[in-house]
Protein backbone atom coordinates (compact mmCIF):
# COMPACT_ATOMS: atom_id res chain seq x y z
CA UNK A 1 0.00 0.00 0.00
CA UNK A 2 1.32 3.41 -0.69
CA UNK A 3 0.35 6.56 1.52
CA UNK A 4 -2.06 8.91 0.91
CA UNK A 5 -0.93 11.82 -0.93
CA UNK A 6 3.08 10.78 -1.28
CA UNK A 7 3.23 10.55 -5.03
CA UNK A 8 3.98 12.94 -7.63
CA UNK A 9 2.80 11.50 -10.54
CA UNK A 10 1.08 7.73 -11.47
CA UNK A 11 1.20 5.95 -14.53
CA UNK A 12 -1.22 3.57 -15.87
CA UNK A 13 0.00 1.55 -18.78
CA UNK A 14 -2.94 -0.64 -20.43
CA UNK A 15 -4.15 -2.34 -17.30
CA UNK A 16 -7.97 -0.64 -16.79
CA UNK A 17 -9.53 -3.08 -19.38
CA UNK A 18 -8.39 -5.85 -16.97
CA UNK A 19 -10.16 -4.50 -14.00
CA UNK A 20 -13.57 -5.15 -12.74
CA UNK A 21 -13.95 -1.58 -11.26
CA UNK A 22 -11.65 1.06 -13.09
CA UNK A 23 -13.58 3.60 -11.27
CA UNK A 24 -12.11 1.98 -8.06
CA UNK A 25 -8.66 2.14 -9.32
CA UNK A 26 -9.13 5.50 -10.25
CA UNK A 27 -10.22 6.93 -7.10
CA UNK A 28 -7.44 4.76 -5.40
CA UNK A 29 -4.46 6.50 -7.44
CA UNK A 30 -6.07 9.98 -6.89
CA UNK A 31 -5.47 8.82 -3.20
CA UNK A 32 -1.92 8.42 -3.34
CA UNK A 33 -1.40 11.24 -5.12
CA UNK A 34 -0.20 14.63 -3.96
CA UNK A 35 -2.71 17.67 -4.54
CA UNK A 36 -1.41 18.76 -8.55
CA UNK A 37 -0.11 15.43 -8.88
CA UNK A 38 -0.60 13.82 -12.60
CA UNK A 39 -2.11 10.86 -13.94
CA UNK A 40 -1.34 9.25 -17.22
CA UNK A 41 -2.98 6.65 -18.91
CA UNK A 42 -2.52 4.68 -21.47
CA UNK A 43 -5.11 1.77 -22.50
CA UNK A 44 -7.62 0.68 -25.47
CA UNK A 45 -10.42 2.62 -27.61
CA UNK A 46 -13.56 0.63 -27.72
CA UNK A 47 -13.48 -2.20 -30.21
CA UNK A 48 -15.31 -5.21 -30.95
CA UNK A 49 -12.23 -8.01 -30.30
CA UNK A 50 -15.05 -10.40 -27.81
CA UNK A 51 -12.40 -12.84 -28.20
CA UNK A 52 -9.72 -11.09 -26.16
CA UNK A 53 -11.89 -11.52 -22.95
CA UNK A 54 -11.45 -14.85 -23.60
CA UNK A 55 -7.59 -15.16 -24.73
CA UNK A 56 -6.69 -12.20 -22.49
CA UNK A 57 -8.75 -11.75 -19.64
CA UNK A 58 -10.39 -8.27 -20.86
CA UNK A 59 -12.85 -6.89 -18.65
CA UNK A 60 -13.86 -3.98 -21.03
CA UNK A 61 -13.55 -3.59 -24.43
CA UNK A 62 -11.94 -0.63 -24.54
CA UNK A 63 -13.27 3.01 -23.57
CA UNK A 64 -14.26 5.83 -25.45
CA UNK A 65 -13.56 9.58 -25.00
CA UNK A 66 -16.27 10.22 -22.75
CA UNK A 67 -16.29 7.04 -20.79
CA UNK A 68 -13.07 7.83 -19.79
CA UNK A 69 -13.63 11.56 -19.21
CA UNK A 70 -16.33 10.27 -16.43
CA UNK A 71 -14.23 7.94 -14.86
CA UNK A 72 -11.38 10.88 -14.34
CA UNK A 73 -13.36 13.28 -13.35
CA UNK A 74 -15.97 10.97 -10.91
CA UNK A 75 -12.21 10.20 -9.45
CA UNK A 76 -12.00 13.31 -8.70
CA UNK A 77 -8.98 14.31 -11.47
CA UNK A 78 -9.24 17.81 -13.34
CA UNK A 79 -8.08 19.34 -16.74
CA UNK A 80 -8.11 16.14 -18.14
CA UNK A 81 -6.90 15.26 -21.91
CA UNK A 82 -7.89 12.49 -24.11
CA UNK A 83 -5.96 11.72 -27.15
CA UNK A 84 -6.33 9.01 -29.83
CA UNK A 85 -3.15 7.66 -31.01
CA UNK A 86 -2.80 7.20 -34.63
CA UNK A 87 -3.56 3.53 -35.42
CA UNK A 88 -0.69 1.60 -36.76
CA UNK A 89 -1.82 0.04 -40.19
CA UNK A 90 0.41 -3.24 -39.50
CA UNK A 91 -0.82 -3.45 -36.05
CA UNK A 92 -3.20 -6.23 -35.59
CA UNK A 93 -4.31 -4.66 -31.54
CA UNK A 94 -7.16 -1.80 -31.21
CA UNK A 95 -6.11 1.85 -31.64
CA UNK A 96 -5.12 3.07 -28.22
CA UNK A 97 -5.53 6.85 -26.52
CA UNK A 98 -3.73 8.29 -23.65
CA UNK A 99 -5.16 10.45 -20.96
CA UNK A 100 -3.92 12.84 -18.45
CA UNK A 101 -5.35 14.72 -15.71
CA UNK A 102 -4.33 16.48 -12.62
CA UNK A 103 -5.37 15.61 -8.85
CA UNK A 104 -7.37 18.86 -7.54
Amino acid sequence: PIDDGTLDAATLMLVLHHLPDPAAVLTDVARVLKPGGRILIADMLPHDREDYRRQMGHVWLGFSNEHMRRLLAGAGFQNTRIVPLPADPDSKGPALFVAAGTRE
